[in-house]
C-alpha cells in the first residue's frame, strides 16, 4: 500500500490528495493538478488566525517533513474545522514566500497522492508508529440521529492525522485520536471535506 504519501504534520501526520485546481480563466481541457495534504487540525500547533487577512495569518513553518525526519517544510492552511478534527494545507505563497513553496513541491511532488472513497463496514488499514507496515483494522459505519461516524480498532498517540483506508487502499477517514481502545468519531472524508476541494476530485463516489 502507499506509504510514501503520507508525511510527519508536527508531532502528528498527514497524507497527500490530488484536486484540479480549476481557474477562472484559460482552458479547462486539462486543469492543472495540485497536491494537497489532509490531516487532523490539532496536529497543527496552533489554529489560524480567524478573520485572516493575509497568508502570515494562515502559514506555519517548520511544520511538514518525511516521516521519521524532523519538520522544515512550510505549509499554508487552507481549511480548519475544530469540530471535525479536519485540516487541509497547501503550498505557502509563491510571490511573498518563494523559497518556502518551492520546499513545499519538492516534498510532495513525487509522492504518490491518495485516492478518496467513502467508508464501508469491513477491513481496513491503519498506518503503524514504525511506520513501514500497515495494520489491519476493523472498520464499523454506524449511523443515527447524531449523523454518521467510523469506528476502527485500537489507535496509539502520534497516529493522528493518519490515513484510515479499505480494502482496497483508498482514504475513508482521518485518524483523530489516539487512545489505545477502539475508537470513533473519526472524521468521515466524504462528509468533513470541503464542497470546493471534493468537487474538483477525480474517481468520485456516490455520497453517503
Amino acid at each position: 500500500m502507499n506509504t510514501d504519501g503520507v508525511l510527519r504534520v508536527g508531532d502528528g501526520r498527514g497524507f497527500i490528495i490530488e484536486h484540479r485546481a480549476f481557474l477562472s480563466y484559460g482552458d479547462f481541457s486539462d486543469p492543472p493538478r495540485r497536491k494537497l495534504v489532509v490531516t487532523a487540525s490539532h496536529c497543527l500547533p496552533r489554529p489560524p488566525k480567524m478573520p485572516c487577512f493575509d497568508s502570515e495569518d494562515t502559514t506555519y513553518g517548520n511544520l511538514l517533513a518525511p516521516l521519521g525526519e524532523e519538520p522544515s517544510v512550510w505549509a499554508d492552511c487552507l481549511f480548519f474545522d475544530p469540530v471535525s478534527d479536519l485540516a487541509i494545507l497547501g503550498e505557502p505563497d509563491d510571490q511573498s514566500l518563494p523559497e518556502e513553496s518551492d520546499g513545499y513541491v519538492a516534498l510532495l511532488d513525487e509522492r504518490a497522492p491518495f485516492t478518496i472513497a467513502r467508508p464501508e463496514s469491513g477491513e481496513g488499514y491503519m498506518l503503524s508508529l514504525d511506520n513501514d507496515s500497515w495494520r489491519p483494522t476493523p472498520l464499523k459505519v454506524h449511523a443515527g440521529i447524531w449523523g454518521t461516524g467510523l469506528s476502527t480498532g485500537a489507535t496509539l498517540a502520534g497516529q493522528s492525522g493518519s490515513p484510515i483506508l479499505d480494502a482496497s487502499g483508498r482514504a475513508v477517514a482521518v485518524v483523530s485520536v489516539g487512545i489505545g481502545m477502539e475508537s470513533g468519531h473519526h472524521p468521515i472524508l466524504k462528509l468533513a471535506l470541503p464542497a470546493w476541494l471534493l468537487e474538483t476530485m477525480e474517481e468520485m463516489t456516490q455520497p453517503l
